[in-house]
């Protein structure tokens, strides 16, 4: 941490220096101020040797910060992740959900039906307002289907067709944060507020969740016949349910960042409530979680981890979810793997939010997602 006794003398140096200050340096801080040996920085000596090679910020100050909340505004784009997670410009991010075990490749056994909750996918759009908040606007499309029993069929092909009574929830949303503007803080808010829509009659365009699945099916059994089965959306009379939602969460995060500057953490907790008009669809949330982001120097890739867990209290029971979330990226990129699993009980607003029938157990998700930044 910067000694608070000479911090102001030193930090003046520094926005001096800084339009010639490399960013690297962030990464490469020497360690010239100890206990023992304090360089005398009123000496002529000191001042021209450090004024001669303004590039090595590191011989001017030591940097150790072990709380992110003390690192100045001027160093915090040089944080680990700083540009990976929030950069100044927009953002869009894409992602795919099925309940298709993706890591059966590498021998992690999942047993899925692809029933239930099924198929999902995600379009955000996000940026800075002038005022500092980020504002998101997210699109969403998840399916949920039950077999109808007795309609199994074989197909000219070899595989195996089936109808099925199936629910798309299509949800568009804002969302807006003050998460960025509270990190020198302890406590954040967010607040979200958009239209959700329950279609059980019509299988939809190509936006909604269950056109992406018919499509997903025929590209697979078009590589490999009869690999996955080929659905028919029947409707069950019931007709498309619209509602409006509203959320409000307030959270405490802390961040952290190690000695040599290449590692940052962050750990949060947050608490609050969504509502919708659509009966059985509101409830009360609580999620933990902690967040790893590692990067050598402001020109390579950075890798970040997140592990946590969501709770939701509804109407007619309580579901909780645990994650992992894995991504890489550089610059302008990312793309990222998640793995979800759930327990206790399914949200049934949706109708066909069902267990596995064989196994009794709720299948894990798995996401593949890309994010780009646009600055």
């Amino acid at each position: 941490m910067i000694s608070k006794r000479w911090g102001s003398l030193v930090l003046s140096s520094v926005l001096g220096l800084s339009s010639v200050a490399h960013a690297e340096e962030f990464w490469k801080f020497q360690d010239l101020y100890s206990e023992n040996t304090q360089p005398d920085i009123f000496s002529h000596k000191y001042s021209y040797n450090n004024a001669a090679r303004p590039e090595k910020l590191g011989g001017v100050i030591h940097i150790r910060f072990k709380d992110a909340r003390d690192v100045p505004e001027m160093f915090r784009q040089f944080l680990p992740g700083e540009d990976f997670e929030r950069p100044r410009g927009i953002s869009v991010y894409l992602a795919v959900t099925n309940d298709y075990n993706l890591l059966n490749p590498i021998a992690v056994g999942a047993d899925t039906d692809d029933n239930g909750y099924t198929h999902g996918s995600k379009l955000s759009i996000g940026g800075f307002l002038p005022t500092g908040h980020y504002l998101q606007f997210d699109a969403t499309s998840d399916l949920y289907t039950r077999e109808i029993e007795g309609t199994a069929k074989q197909l000219p092909d070899g595989g195996r067709g089936i109808d099925q009574h199936f629910t798309n929830e299509n949800v568009l949303k804002f969302v807006i944060d003050n998460i960025d503007n509270a990190r020198s803080e302890t406590f954040y808010w967010k607040a979200e507020a958009g239209w959700q829509q329950l279609q059980s009659d019509s299988r939809g365009n190509v936006l909604t969740a269950a056109t992406q699945q018919d499509k997903f099916h025929q590209m697979v059994n078009n590589l490999k016949p009869g690999q996955t089965k080929t659905p028919t959306y029947v409707s069950d009379g019931q007709k498309t349910r619209d509602g409006l939602i509203m959320g409000l969460y307030v959270g405490i995060a802390k961040e952290y960042v190690n000695t040599k500057n290449t590692c940052r953490a962050r750990a949060f907790t947050e608490l609050g409530g969504h509502g919708s008009t659509i009966d059985g669809a509101s409830y009360v949330a609580a999620n933990v979680g902690g967040v790893l982001w590692c990067q050598a120097g402001p020109k390579t890739l950075t890798y970040r981890a997140e592990i946590g867990h969501n709770s939701k209290g509804f109407q007619n029971g309580y579901l909780g979810s645990g994650y992992v979330d894995l991504s890489t990226g550089k610059k302008n990129w990312r793309i990222g793997f998640r793995l979800e699993q759930s327990h206790g009980t399914l949200h049934n607003y949706q109708t066909y939010n069902g267990r596995n029938v064989e196994t009794g157990k709720i299948d894990p998700t798995f996401t593949i997602y890309y994010r780009h930044y646009f600055q």
